[in-house]
């Protein structure tokens, strides 16, 4: 599982210089390692996104965003792991560097099925997903077939599904030839759209409608619809046994580019002059349709909840993977770290801290 897919443009000196000049700190033998803050940050930003502790938060990466402009943004060296791996190995990162996003590319799938919607390729989410994939016509039971696009989406499918143990449903799934069918082999346990339950097969099962929708690649396809038109180049996807995509997990993306991901959700689908995304799409996306952990709710492959009385949208991925949206101070956070599958009060406790801090210091 450690093959990788990888398209990549190298940077110019002329962009590197110029990358340098919109620093707010004196150039360092490594500059992008150090604080960048613009004159529209406070000196309060520059110290929140540099802790003290980054090395033992295993911290790689800050980009703070208000409106598509960077108020500052942070890299570290540390320990990295990718998706499928067992192995930590030490990395150094800055803003050129595409850096696993791990479940945050559940989000980017269901802005791919955005996507579809604004091209025509899907027409309803309230359509059985298996009438999609008459590949799979093997798996059309009664039961399953009362499952939709939309429950796969808000993680209601009513699967039998858990990823609490060492060997989840998710690892188990991720060791298959054919993860889609380990998904589809699952038994249905509840009658779909009652409970949210976390589960990474969902996603699996969204991306195989887009491919068998737009008859593309899922790679191919988020390129040419998504990353393309948003100007990112530097992608990566991290492949399965089977050879293809881990679309639950398995995209690499420079925090930089992440934050553009953000600022289009911000716009409800819309980047500059163009509609990638259904408006109505991206706002029903992101309204928390069923309870989810702790306080937070769960729209499409999207988790909605509150932080020092701010709302936010979010993707979150394991190890510390954030990618926060603040509708009210049109605010997009990035966060990346390296402490996968760790407790949560070890995982993902302390980016949410860090997000909590920076929304103090952009008030």
């Amino acid at each position: 599982m450690g093959n990788t897919v990888t398209t990549m443009l190298r940077q110019t000196a002329p962009a590197f210089l110029a990358a340098l000049l919109l620093a707010g700190c004196s150039p360092t033998p490594r500059a992008e390692a150090a604080p960048r803050c613009t004159p529209e940050s406070a000196a309060a930003l520059c110290a929140v996104i540099a802790p003290a502790d980054a090395a033992e938060q295993r911290l790689h990466g800050v980009v703070v965003q208000r409106d598509g402009v960077t108020l500052a943004e942070s890299y570290f060296d540390g320990p990295d792991r990718e998706a499928g791996s067992l192995r930590d190995a030490p990395r150094r990162f800055d803003a050129y560097t595409p850096h696993g996003v791990r479940s945050i590319s559940k989000s980017v799938v269901s802005l791919l099925i955005g996507a579809a919607l604004q091209n025509g390729a899907l027409t309803s989410l309230d359509t059985p997903f298996l009438d999609l994939l008459p590949k799979r016509a093997a798996y059309a039971t009664p039961a399953k077939m009362r499952i939709t696009v939309r429950h796969l989406l808000t993680m209601s499918a009513g699967l039998k599904w858990s990823e609490d143990e060492l060997l989840s449903d998710e690892t188990r799934m991720e060791f298959s030839r054919d993860m889609a069918a380990y998904v589809l082999d699952r038994p249905v346990a509840e009658a779909p759209g009652q409970h949210y339950q976390y589960n990474s097969g969902a996603t699996v099962l969204l991306a195989e409608i887009i491919e068998a929708a737009t008859r593309r690649p899922l790679a191919d396809y988020a390129q040419e619809k998504l990353f393309t038109p948003l100007g990112i180049t530097r992608v990566e996807w991290t492949t399965g046994r089977d050879g293809r995509p881990m679309p639950h997990a398995g995209l690499r993306l420079t925090p930089r580019d992440l934050a553009k991901i953000g600022t289009l959700v911000l716009n409800e689908g819309r980047w500059r002059d163009t509609q990638l995304i259904p408006a109505d799409y991206m706002r029903e996306s992101v309204t928390g349709v069923l309870p989810a952990e702790r306080d937070w709710r769960y729209g499409y492959q999207w988790r909605v909840g509150e932080t020092n009385g701010q709302s936010w949208i979010a993707g979150f991925g394991n190890g510390g993977q954030r990618l926060y949206i603040v509708p009210a101070q049109r605010l997009v956070v990035v966060i990346t770290a390296g402490r996968y599958d760790r407790p949560y009060r070890e995982n993902g406790a302390p980016s949410e801290a860090l997000f909590a801090r920076i929304l103090d210091a952009t008030r």
